[in-house]
């Protein structure tokens, strides 16, 4: 009767332990990421940000590359900078939010060309998507551009 009874609790130990290792496998196995079925094309971004720094965009200049920050995908390179009045969000004396200008600050239009794949939820650039809208920061050639938004997405005309 002894016998019996501790060839069962053998038995149970032994598949919780195949159970066990049968998760833990899984668990460390490498991810299988699908490949992109669409082929990428060349598409235009424009990054939009209405309170930048002068310097920052002194940095930048057409041609040179850029990244976003998060996922570190390739948003190709600046094909145009475009400066404007800067726009500042300030609550003035009777406590509202007025917009003003802000000495030594500019608004910048950042257009750049990428390979992606454009669907109906989003871009995808390097394995990630992005919106027209989202909220990104970007290392563009020398400069770091702190969360501004992706304001068009569009293919590039060839």
């Amino acid at each position: 009767m002894f016998k019996k009874r501790s060839t069962w609790i053998i038995i149970a130990i032994a598949a919780v332990v195949v159970i066990s290792i049968a998760g833990l496998s899984g668990k460390f196995t490498k991810a299988k990421i699908g490949t992109q079925t669409a082929a990428q094309e060349k598409i235009l971004i424009t990054f939009y940000m209405d309170n930048t720094p002068d310097s920052t965009i002194d940095a930048m200049k057409e041609g040179d590359p850029v990244r976003e920050t998060v996922q570190n995908s390739s948003f190709g390179k600046i094909v145009s900078i475009e400066r404007g009045e800067s726009i500042f969000w300030a609550t003035d004396d009777s406590g509202k939010f007025v917009a003003s200008p802000r000495r030594g600050y500019s608004s910048l239009k950042l257009t750049m060309e990428a390979l992606g794949t454009i669907s109906d939820n989003g871009v995808s650039i390097d394995k990630s998507v992005y919106y027209v809208g989202q909220t990104i920061s970007l290392y563009a050639g020398n400069s770091f551009l702190k969360e501004g938004r992706i304001a068009k997405i569009e293919k590039a005309e060839n």
